[in-house]
């Protein structure tokens, strides 16, 4: 029986444990430390059980208590506030212990260089949430790309117009200290798969970021209900319901009860860009959005090489690929039905063989270092309006191989 300890296990935690448990039904979550075991209880709590689903755990006051007993465990997950995360993983590293990280894994340089020192020998002993890259759309895409099919890929465009993005204004979310900012949230996981789909090293990232919507003069601790605008704000939970849509910013009960998204505490931006350039030439520009809404929402990418061109979205579940020689374009439909359009099972399963001592990750350490090294440079870059170099902790600028070019530059 895999038995499991967890550090913080709120809503998104929580899941990754189900479904841990329906891939491996011995699955047992045997130790626990969260300063909120009634949101635990609820959050863990199935439709058709009333019995508490802490009953056979052990509670502990601390980490270092539990992790005190670490022979008892077989693996960890960390499902903390993000701020946390890298904290909370340094104190499990060790152990030894199989270790399932929520992203972003740190919100600061210096968590990512301790991170590095902690796991360094060991990144393969950590399975970091990184679903996108294990989904049934983009495993099939991706076997598309390794095939050559598309010929030389000089550029990928990707999107991620995000029609929940409200959760990020309107709860926890919000608070940029504890989450890191929206580099770090959201395109933590597209870096991730834009690099593991083009096979070649990130070296420099341009970006910049617009805070246009979201945030103004309100005051913090405001909630919507208790708001004098309340019938007139678009924002209102009151609107919202009219509209049949919360845009993900209710929160706090049926009624879709929220913090002000006015609040001017607020430093999460409303829309991001970033271009970035890899070993070999070939580039990406990225582009995400919170104000999208309803059928507006998109994820995906446009891969273009000079025999093919390859698109994707997880909203619409298809992967077209359109020859360039030919009068040929190929549709294919990938469905999903589970958690993360299918990621999390696979990641559940990849970390629950880990445990038995069956598997190594497949979404390991270094790919989360590699991802949050990303965000923090698009998040400077944005900051000081200046290219960054992308550099791994324990790795030199100055080492980065040269860009391949043209010997002649081309005229225009």
């Amino acid at each position: 029986m895999p038995k499991l300890a967890a550090i913080g296990l709120g809503s998104r935690a929580s899941g990754v444990v189900r479904v841990m448990m329906e891939v491996d039904p011995e699955v047992r979550v045997v130790a626990l430390t969260d300063p909120n075991l009634d949101g635990v209880r609820a959050s863990m709590r199935r439709d058709d059980d009333n019995t508490d689903p802490l009953q056979n755990v052990k509670i502990y006051p601390t980490p270092e208590a539990m992790l005190e007993h670490a022979d008892d465990f077989d693996g960890v997950i960390v499902g903390t506030r993000c701020h946390m995360h890298a904290p909370m993983a340094c104190k499990v590293a060790p152990t030894g212990l199989p270790l399932y990280l929520e992203k972003p894994i740190a919100v600061t340089p210096d968590q990512l260089a301790q991170l590095a020192t902690a796991f360094e020998g060991r990144e393969d002993t950590v399975v970091v949430s990184f679903p996108l890259r294990t989904t049934p759309l983009f495993t099939a895409a991706h076997e598309i790309v390794k095939s050559g099919r598309l010929g030389t890929i000089n550029q990928i465009q990707a999107n991620n117009n995000v029609p929940y993005g409200g959760c990020y204004y309107g709860s926890w979310y919000r608070n940029y200290d504890e989450v890191g900012g929206l580099w770090l949230q959201k395109a933590t996981h597209d870096f991730d798969y834009l690099t593991l789909m083009l096979n070649r090293r990130p070296l420099m990232i341009a970006a910049t970021a617009s805070q246009l919507i979201y945030g103004g003069d309100k005051p913090h601790d405001l909630i919507c209900s208790k708001c004098d605008e309340v019938l007139t704000c678009i924002e209102s939970h009151v609107n919202q319901k009219a509209r049949g849509d919360t845009g993900g910013m209710g929160w706090r009960d049926e009624s879709g009860d929220h913090d002000c998204c006015f609040s001017r505490e607020i430093r999460n931006q409303d829309a991001g860009s970033a271009i970035v350039l890899y070993e070999g030439g070939a580039h990406v520009s990225y582009t995400q959005n919170f104000v999208s809404r309803r059928g507006a929402g998109k994820r995906g990418a446009v891969i273009t090489g000079d025999a093919a061109s390859l698109e994707f979205d997880w909203f619409t579940e298809k992967i077209i690929v359109h020859e360039h020689f030919e009068a040929r374009v190929d549709e294919i439909d990938v469905k999903a039905s589970t958690g993360h359009m299918g990621g999390d099972h696979v990641l559940a399963q990849n970390f629950v063989n880990a445990m038995r001592g069956k598997e190594k990750s497949i979404s390991d350490m270094k790919a989360g270092l590699l991802s949050v090294t990303m965000c923090l440079a698009a998040r400077e870059s944005a900051h000081s309006q200046t290219f960054q170099p992308i550099v791994p902790p324990g790795e030199q600028a100055e080492a980065l191989p040269a860009v391949t070019t043209a010997t002649e530059a081309p005229v225009y």
